[in-house]
């Protein structure tokens, strides 16, 4: 009887042996970069949203995807603890991703900067050529013509630094992704 079960179970580990499935590839300028197969984490850009979670399985040119909701809820006792509140399963087709990932973000957020450079230009600008508008020249609210070029100027450099954001590896001419169907 052991003998039957021994081989019982040997036949079984060889017919679990298969094909590995379906990937993606992450190419810059036609090299290789990144692989994705199930399993693996990713998170990427649609036209719908950004998403991020794990590949459950790659098939047809379809990512099917599980996105965990993980946030901080409260126990009994009343300290709170991380919790998975609820499990998502998505399924993408790997042509509707426009960008993988985001690039790590170190040291100083030039996003932030920009923003407040922008902002604070729009409004000394706006105030400089109120002052131009309604109060007469030589007088001690006229704006000088330095102090608004100078604040517009502001805005300027604002702008050009939220621009260049960090957006991922963008899929376009420099980055590709790639299909490769090893089951039929």
């Amino acid at each position: 009887m052991k003998t039957v079960v021994i081989i019982s179970l040997l036949l079984n580990q060889l017919c679990a042996c298969s094909q590995s499935a379906d990937f993606l590839v992450l190419k810059k300028n036609d090299h290789a970069i990144k692989m994705f197969y199930s399993g693996s984490n990713i998170s990427f850009t649609t036209p719908t949203g950004y998403y991020t979670g794990n590949i459950r399985s790659i098939y047809k040119d379809t990512v099917f995807l599980t996105e965990y909701d993980i946030r901080q809820v409260p126990t009994n006792l009343g300290v709170y603890t991380v919790d998975t509140v609820a499990r998502y399963q998505l399924a993408f087709n790997y042509k509707d991703i426009l960008a993988i990932g985001a690039k790590e973000k170190k040291g100083f957020d030039w996003k932030a900067s920009g923003g407040a450079l922008f902002g604070g230009g729009i409004l000394l600008t706006t105030v400089g050529l109120g002052t131009w508008l309604f109060t007469k020249p030589g007088s001690q609210y006229y704006a000088a013509p330095y102090l608004v070029a100078g604040s517009a100027a502001l805005a300027g450099i604002g702008y050009l630094l939220l621009k260049s954001n960090n957006k991922g590896m963008v899929i376009s001419k420099k980055y590709q992704l790639a299909y490769m169907q090893v089951k039929k």
